[in-house]
């Protein structure tokens, strides 16, 4: 799913992040190892995490503790995780010296792995993706901060410390071979500030699932906030079912219609949407996705985007790309990720407000790519 170039670096990363959370976690517990002899059980370990909850489930003979799941959660909150105070990635947005590196020790290459996915992405998405999107989700009261109004002059100033390209924040990494030991991140403007929760998210089920398969896992599902990653088959030896939200409210009952099911094996299936997230300023309804070429709010038909992807990360990553692009400019983008990236099938599901040819039985328009035309189970 990435470049060719970045394809071996990530892998590495990932093998490694996976080897320091077992490492980690092994001064702490014991693993629990079950006889081979025994039927396969189905284990399950449940929370919450990340403003959100998570799932997993696997089946076999092997298993991980509850803490060895902890430790990996934690090991990614505590570098990226915007609403702690005490994660990285604060200390860097309340960093704002432009004279000055912010140097840091990125031993468990999260944010070095998180940074160049996130460089390509952005590039890919001609700027649809972009990290640096933080302030402007603050402006428009989706961070902390409770908005009344925005102005079009606070859009404006904003816009000019937003984009993620080197003029406004690069990265310095680490090299053997030189005096340089730590990461270095350099701020062109002191208020450039980064929120990677469209990729983070993503890039801790893809942990997860490495720790998983380290331990010898070979049949599990991953789901943290909706983001899902499959290996292997359930425990009745079929493919994983993953459903896919109708793009409503929920019902009073609390209650998450459902529009479709995916059988998953081997992939991740991440989907973003806007029909929650949203606000109303001045009386008008304002979406959650921010578009970062623009500093407003994306306004499209464009309701829910669902991705499959070889990694969470990007399959998150995409789906967020798409929701900013909207329905015709997210499929040629699709379209064109399908051709020019190789590695596990890109496929997607969009969902389409269908406007002005909606019907009570018929709200919605459909796209999907042609792997998914015929495996969708329709709800």
């Amino acid at each position: 799913m990435i470049s060719a170039d970045n394809h071996q670096a990530l892998n590495t990363y990932m093998k490694l992040i996976a080897v320091a959370t077992l490492q980690v976690a092994a001064v702490f517990v014991v693993l629990h190892l079950y006889s081979c002899g025994s039927s396969p059980v189905e284990r399950i370990h449940s929370g919450e995490a990340q403003g959100t909850t998570y799932m997993i489930k696997y089946n076999g003979d092997k298993s991980v503790t509850q803490l060895q799941v902890d430790s990996v959660i934690e090991s990614m909150d505590v570098e990226m995780n915007t609403w702690r105070n005490d994660a990285r990635i604060t200390e860097l947005n309340n960093y704002q010296r432009n004279d000055a590196v912010f140097s840091f020790d990125d031993h468990s290459k999260i944010w070095s792995v998180i940074w160049d996915l996130s460089s390509e992405i952005h590039s890919d998405s001609d700027g649809a993706f972009d990290p640096t999107v933080k302030p402007l989700v603050d402006l428009w009261g989706f961070g902390l901060k409770h908005v009344e109004n925005v102005d079009s002059t606070d859009v404006d100033s904003i816009m000019r410390f937003v984009g993620f390209i080197p003029e406004n924040i690069d990265m310095e990494g680490p090299e053997t071979s030189s005096s340089l030991l730590e990461t270095q991140i350099v701020k062109g403007d002191g208020r450039t500030q980064l929120d990677f929760n469209a990729i983070a998210q993503g890039y801790t089920v893809d942990m997860l699932i490495h720790l998983l398969m380290e331990s010898g896992i070979e049949n599990a599902m991953v789901e943290l906030g909706g983001e899902v990653r499959c290996i292997g088959l359930n425990l009745k030896g079929l493919p994983w079912r993953i459903a896919v939200d109708k793009p409503v409210a929920n019902d009073g009952a609390g209650e998450r219609p459902l529009q479709a099911v995916l059988k998953v094996q081997n992939a991740a299936v991440c989907t973003s949407g806007n029909y929650r997230k949203f606000k109303e300023i001045e009386g008008v309804r304002v979406s959650h996705t921010i578009d970062p070429r623009t500093g407003y709010p994306a306004y499209h038909a464009l309701l829910s985007v669902t991705i499959q992807a070889g990694s969470a990360a990007v399959a998150d990553a995409y789906a967020t790309a798409c929701m900013v692009l909207g329905p015709k400019e997210g499929r040629a983008f699709i379209d064109r990720m399908r051709r020019e990236k190789s590695g596990a099938p890109i496929e997607a599901l969009f969902i389409i407000d269908a406007g002005a040819n909606a019907t009570l039985d018929e709200p919605f328009e459909f796209w999907a790519t042609e792997g998914w035309k015929e495996a969708i189970i329709w709800l």
